[in-house]
């Protein structure tokens, strides 16, 4: 699909495993998961916590690392401990390769706004990875008070912007938290299959993006004029 002759006037980009590559910090967390299982005597292979995160993704559980050691012991209680223990590497993250060229590029037809689950600190991290002078609106859960799939997040997107649903694009990686409650307020749709959310099917018409891609960059073939 092509959206070259749509009425879009906005891009709204989530940001984890979508212009954010997260695999680096995902797979140091595991390995301490793992680590930290086998102090307690709880002995699970890097590739078991991996196969178990993308089963509890595949399930749309909302929070996939928990539900995936949720699966690889039933004490809850170690459960918890093993995960606080395990800490999320924020400082391994990094930006897909062409994603602040993607932004330059799609500046000149479109403004781009950000719509993420994340923690305090978001457009401290869009400037320190040189994004923020392309961002125009940028909406996180952490100083809003409410996080995707909520929709009450997509309407102040759309105030904020001025815009109207037809007139804007949700960019994301998850069928859930992305592509439904977008789509659900009349948004156009793009998923990236990018993250442990490429597991995640389709489970009617509402999971259905208007494109699927592989890779941040197929998005200028689809919104170059």
């Amino acid at each position: 699909m092509s959206f070259q002759a749509a009425q879009i006037r906005w891009l709204f980009f989530d940001l984890g495993n979508t212009l954010v590559d997260e695999s680096a910090a995902q797979e140091s967390r595991m390995r301490q998961l793992a680590d930290c299982l086998a102090k307690y005597g709880r002995h699970c292979s890097l590739e078991d916590i991996r196969s178990a995160r993308e089963a509890a993704s595949a399930e749309y559980a909302p929070r996939s690392i928990t539900a995936a050691i949720a699966k690889l012991t039933d004490d809850p209680g170690l459960g918890q401990l093993v995960l606080a223990e395990a800490r999320y590497p924020r400082e391994l993250e990094a930006l897909y390769d062409g994603a602040e060229q993607t932004l330059r590029t799609l500046l000149r037809h479109y403004r781009i706004g950000v719509i993420a689950n994340q923690s305090p600190g978001t457009e401290e991290r869009l400037i320190k990875w040189g994004l923020m002078p392309f961002v125009s609106v940028c909406l996180a859960s952490a100083e809003l008070g409410i996080e995707k799939p909520d929709p009450a997040i997509f309407r102040i997107a759309l105030a904020r912007a001025e815009c109207a649903a037809e007139e804007a694009v949700m960019i994301g990686d998850r069928l859930d938290n992305d592509i439904r409650p977008a789509r659900l307020q009349g948004w156009k749709t793009v998923r990236i299959l990018q993250g442990f959310a490429r597991f995640q099917s389709p489970r009617d018409e509402f999971d259905n993006a208007d494109a699927t891609l592989t890779t941040l960059s197929e998005l200028l073939p689809l919104f170059g004029r």
